[in-house]
């Protein structure tokens, strides 16, 4: 491109680029251009002069450079369609599983929990027996519930007047066809909607819910969004460190833990990394852990589960089931949706609510053995099963969820807004609430807390395992570490020993400009690391585990160690290898410069993913802003050519304008500049005048730049005695860099203030 711009101009060469110049230099045959391609005695400078002098790009190259580029493209072209039908990439299907370094305590809890299942095994205990007790004696109850959620041209009513409850020691199924408003339900009672309004009660033992109501429940999720970093020990104990109480000794919390493991029969992986579906634990195995993370929390109230067999086949879907009603038999209060189950898998289960589009409920109530009670109320009303048929499929059949038209005339949901079974359960509901309302109106809501937790408390716990999971993710750690080496080493190479010559100065900049590459390699990385971890800390702020301001501080701080690993990684060959000056005064300022960038990279690059909904947009500004940044920081357009709308603000609000000038002006102040034969500029004195006295005049003025020899008529003029003078028309100043290491300290400052503003104000988990 150059070739093929400069060989069509001739450049007129300024008073600003000719030696001598000022009063008393008019003579343009004693004068000379200190561009590169000039020639004594002309103003012109030819554009092809200029870049092969300059650059050394021979104009005759034109069209042999454009065959290569055009060869280069075919050449990746033809790679990525053969590589994309050779190379397979997670193919196999789960693979392996990576278990933790055994150590004594581990070991130990193991030994126990194998000798604690085989004892269960050879007495022959009944499956749904456990020895976990669960002390729950609080019962849930909603009455006229309904949601309504804003849509383009008013609201759409998604619950329309639901009542029912759910008790300890009972499995109650929420079915329903999809769109019905199952998950909804459940969010609603859940308290995780954030949207839309919500009327009716919900009432715990007759009283409305308090600060604890979201950590005393469980809510296992459809999706199983876990730290793949973590082992399935470690992921329990984090929920139980966090969100039982504050006050139970450690020792009883992690007791507790392996308690829960061993009910959920997991024993043989609970060391092992949770991982991916590919790499790791199997879906089944997930969705195990995803309720044993729930249940670590020891909840009070009631554990909520959505589709906790989606996905599985029927002997997985059967051994989760089976789980719940083991759970159920201990104590626990469950409502768990269930999409088209077996007869076997929904025998198990005590109470029904059945639910049809428009969130209209159409049953509530037992089951019975056999689904005996739930048939009956079907037939009473039209719809007869056959014995053979299974009635969870039969029921959706006569409501209309299935393909088939609903049986009889009227709507389910008016027959059973009608019916003496829905009075009943009003009076259920209200015999429950006198029931236990002494229980409700005894807690005292004041001293009840959001978090289980103080904030160190917190702060602790969620900063080891983000440190954890950074030091158990080595393709994050060594690409970035490479990314730095490399990039460092190359540019080492390629300015290897630079002396002191004009050009050099110009390679110098050159290096320090390369810093300026840290944040774009830096930035992507943290952004889906972020977006990553900001997915788990959605589910886990749901269920008031920690605060936001936790979730942020545990990101910045995980980063900081290998931050400084790979500033030392990067500044030793950078600085280094081209022989910068190595006095500790200049050598630490650079290193400091250095680990600054680091740590503005990573907290702007957590800025941007905390103030954006997805990591898609997020990347979207990237290019953007260091296109920018790297535009208007004076290197590759110099403050004083930079037009004065962009000069103003742009130039003085950009990071990388404090980072060059503070590099530059410490890797140049006060070095002897000593060109090089071909970097002098030669012109002739006028006649009966030597060099010195002829430009005498120039230096008293302040002209920057020395003569070879003074006492000749033939001039060689260096355009630069020391380094100052590079840099100070640039606008940078060496008095200056401290002033401009503090700016560039205050937009990390900013970075951690977007950072953490918008980790809590800003809420990209709309449900």
């Amino acid at each position: 491109m150059m070739e093929n711009e400069f060989t069509r101009i001739d450049m007129t060469c300024t008073a600003d680029s000719l030696v001598p110049a000022g009063p008393g230099y008019d003579d343009i045959n004693h004068q000379v251009c200190t561009l590169a391609g000039s020639t004594p005695g002309t103003l012109e400078v030819s554009g092809s002069a200029y870049i092969q002098q300059g650059f050394s790009y021979n104009p005759g190259d034109l069209w042999r450079n454009w065959g290569i580029v055009m060869s280069l493209i075919v050449l990746y072209l033809i790679l990525n369609v053969v590589l994309g039908e050779i190379v397979k990439h997670g193919m196999g299907g789960n693979t392996a599983k990576i278990f933790q370094k055994p150590n004594a305590e581990r070991e130990k809890l193991n030994a126990d929990l194998l000798a604690k299942r085989d004892q269960r095994r050879q007495a022959r205990k009944n499956n749904e027996s456990s020895e976990l007790k669960i002390e729950s004696k609080s019962i849930l109850t909603w009455e006229n519930l309904c949601y309504e959620v804003p849509v383009p041209g008013g609201t759409r009513r998604l619950l329309d007047n639901v009542f029912g409850y759910v008790k300890p020691g009972e499995l109650t199924a929420l079915m329903g066809a999809s769109g019905a408003g199952k998950t909804t339900l459940l969010d609603v009672l859940a308290a995780r909607k954030n949207i839309g309004v919500i009327t009716g009660d919900i009432l715990i033992d007759g009283t409305k819910p308090g600060k604890e109501f979201q950590r005393g429940t469980a809510y296992a999720e459809q999706l199983d969004v876990h730290d793949p970093s973590q082992t399935v020990r470690e992921a329990l104990r984090f929920s139980a460190e966090l969100r039982q109480p504050y006050e139970t000794p450690r020792e009883e919390k992690y007791a507790y833990v392996e308690e829960i493991i061993a009910l959920l029969e997991m024993e043989t992986f609970a060391d092992a990394i949770i991982g991916s579906p590919e790499a790791g634990l199997t879906v089944e195995q997930r969705k195990r852990v995803t309720i044993g993370v729930e249940l670590a929390a020891r909840p009070q109230l009631l554990l909520f589960l959505d589709e906790p067999t989606s996905g599985l086949d029927s002997q997985s879907a059967f051994n989760i089931v089976r789980f719940l009603k083991k759970l159920a038999a201990a104590g626990q209060a469950i409502l768990c949706t269930i999409h088209q189950p077996n007869a076997a898998l929904f025998e198990n289960f005590d109470r029904l609510l059945l639910l049809k589009s428009g969130g209209r409920c159409v049953y509530f109530g037992d089951i019975g053995k056999d689904a005996s009670i739930l048939r009956d109320y079907l037939r009473r009303h039209g719809a007869v099963a056959k014995d053979t048929d299974n009635v969870a499929e039969f029921m959706l059949e006569a409501i209309g969820a299935g393909s088939a038209p609903r049986i009889g005339n009227r709507d389910w949901a008016d027959i059973w807004a009608d019916s003496p079974e829905l009075a009943n359960v009003k009076d259920a509901i209200t015999q429950m609430k006198d029931a236990r309302i002494a229980a409700g109106t005894n807690v005292d809501r004041a001293l009840e807390k959001e978090y289980a937790s103080p904030l160190w408390h917190q702060l602790k716990i969620v900063s080891r395992r983000t440190n954890l999971a950074c030091w158990r993710s080595p393709n994050y750690l060594f690409t970035r570490l490479f990314n730095h080496v490399v990039i460092a080493l190359v540019t080492g190479l390629t300015f290897l020993n630079l002396d002191n010559s004009r050009q050099s100065l110009q390679y110098k900049v050159f290096v320090m400009f390369q810093v300026t590459v840290l944040p774009a390699l830096i930035i992507s990385q943290i952004e889906l690391r972020y977006h990553i971890a900001r997915a788990l800390f959605f589910r886990e702020q749901s269920s008031k585990m920690y605060s936001s301001f936790v979730f942020a501080a545990s990101q910045v701080i995980a980063e900081m160690p290998y931050s400084l690993l790979c500033a030392v990684g990067f500044f030793l060959p950078i600085y280094y290898m081209p022989g910068l000056q190595t006095e500790s005064s200049r050598a630490g300022y650079q290193f400091l410069i250095v680990l600054i960038t680091e740590v503005f990279s990573v907290t702007m690059g957590q800025a941007l993913s905390a103030l954006t909904p997805s990591l898609f947009i997020s990347s979207q500004f990237d290019p953007f802003i260091m296109i920018t940044f790297a535009l208007f920081c004076g290197v590759t357009i110099p403050m004083p050519q930079m037009p004065k709308f962009w000069r103003v603000w742009l130039y003085e609000l950009d990071p990388f304008t404090r980072l060059i000038s503070g590099m530059v002006v410490t890797a140049l102040h006060q070095l002897p500049v000593v060109c090089g034969d071909t970097e002098l500029n030669r012109f002739t004195a006028p006649e009966g005048m030597s060099c010195g006295e002829y430009m005498g005049p120039f230096f008293e003025r302040g002209g920057r730049g020395y003569l070879v020899r003074n006492e000749t008529s033939s001039c060689e003029y260096c355009a630069f005695k020391v380094g100052d003078q590079f840099y100070e028309p640039l606008g940078m100043s060496f008095g200056e860099r401290w002033r401009d290491l503090g700016i560039f300290l205050a937009f990390v400052g900013s970075n951690l203030v977007i950072l953490f503003t918008a980790s809590r104000f800003l809420n990209y988990n709309r449900r």
